[in-house]
């Protein structure tokens, strides 16, 4: 019985290690990615970026990585959200969601890797 137990507790702990995590940077934290998949095609993913600075952000820049259930790259892609005059920024403490919709045939999970920041004043967080 043990053994069985370790077994399993292995086969659980190594699951975690193949997966894909997200990649935040000091000003700007990836809180939730969830996917929308229908008929082999991941339709579009939402994203949700907490701002951890002490500064409003106006400006984020990601890369997104689409795999396959086995964990293989089907495909990478620039992104970014800009406020204007329509988008409020992410004032210091909040959170913002997006929506994206990508259409990338085969993958089915989507991570988001953090690149840049940048805050009305000039500030850029790398």
């Amino acid at each position: 019985m043990r053994t069985l137990l370790l077994i399993a507790t292995g086969l659980f702990l190594s699951l975690g290690m193949f997966a894909q995590e997200n990649k935040s940077i000091k000003a700007v934290k990836v809180t939730d990615v969830s996917v929308l998949n229908s008929f082999g095609y991941l339709v579009s993913y939402t994203v949700t970026f907490k701002n951890t600075s002490s500064k409003t952000i106006d400006h984020i820049g990601w890369t997104v990585n689409y795999y396959d259930n086995s964990g293989k790259l089907v495909s990478s892609e620039e992104s970014s959200f800009n406020s204007d005059s329509m988008v409020d920024p992410i004032v210091a403490g909040f959170e913002k969601t997006l929506v994206r919709t990508p259409r990338i045939k085969g993958a089915s999970k989507a991570q988001i890797v953090v690149k840049e920041a940048h805050s009305p004043d000039g500030t850029k967080f790398k």
